[in-house]
């Protein structure tokens, strides 16, 4: 009997309106060329409801190709979904499938490194990010002495409204995705300029694609390998142009191992939280 109930290939992480067009071309292709390598019929597929965040598109049991966040891999996602590997993106401080965060504040104020903001104002977008949370606490507990490092820790929501944040004097420090600097950079300069990278945090693998566990271990190599194809096809080359992806690397979890020894780094020197 054929399995049903999957949705569509769903790739929200850097969906921002000004890329819209592109994301939805790249999911279109993607979704076309798994549906074929699968062997999935139009009536194997449900859409997406029209409200649902990202953590629940993650946790959807027929999910067929979607973007999450490594934190989420190695914590709430553990043995929940299969991961298939992370895009190459262009952006500054990306190599290969492995970026980093950038530590941003505004053009015009004085500090130079991290240590300059003790006692200062930090944003950062939610407990459950690698590049906004657990790279920023990783970086911070280094020169924090096991004690609170800011004077206040808001959390904003997402990687822009930190941006926003910092460019409007709420907090003076965020740590930001490179894939979303590197966006912001391109398609919000007049944010963008309001504000400058001091530092850079360790790399981690990349924003993993996962599926969904319905799929066996060889099903979900073939997935990868599609991915991977339409990664590198000419056919995507003028949407992978705007969005910065350059390819595809097949990945496991260990690979994904860094994010959790940044996590026990943290609580080792005794800065356990964001703080």
């Amino acid at each position: 009997m054929r399995r049903r109930g999957y949705h569509p290939v769903r790739l929200a992480m850097y969906d921002w309106p000004e890329v819209r067009r592109e994301t939805a071309n790249l999911e279109r292709v993607l979704h076309d060329a798994l549906t074929d390598a699968l062997g999935l019929e139009a009536d194997d597929l449900v859409p997406w409801p029209e409200e649902i965040s990202e953590a629940d598109i993650w946790c959807q049991q027929g999910v067929l190709l979607t973007q999450t966040c490594g934190y989420p891999l190695t914590h709430a996602l553990k043995g929940k979904v299969r991961l298939l590997g992370a895009p190459h993106y262009s952006a500054d401080g990306c190599e290969g499938p492995r970026y980093c965060s950038h530590l941003i504040v505004q053009t015009d104020s004085p500090f130079e490194h991290l240590r300059d903001l003790k006692d200062r104002r930090a944003a950062f977008n939610g407990p459950d990010s690698q590049s906004g949370m657990n790279t920023f606490r990783h970086a911070v507990a280094r020169i924090a002495g096991g004690k609170a490092f800011f004077s206040e820790v808001t959390r904003s929501g997402g990687h822009l409204a930190s941006m926003r944040m910092v460019a409007e004097g709420i907090a003076e420090v965020a740590s930001i995705d490179a894939v979303c600097w590197g966006l912001a950079c391109q398609e919000i300069p007049e944010l963008t300029e309001q504000l400058r990278p001091i530092a850079q945090t360790a790399p981690a693998s990349g924003l993993p694609f996962i599926t969904s566990m319905q799929f066996s271990p060889m099903e979900a190599d073939l997935i990868a390998e599609t991915v991977k194809t339409v990664l590198s096809s000419p056919e995507t080359a003028k949407s992978r142009e705007r969005l910065g992806i350059r390819g595809f690397s097949k990945l496991t979890l260990d690979d994904y191992d860094g994010i959790l020894l940044m996590e026990q780094e943290a609580e080792a020197l005794g800065y356990p939280a964001l703080a």
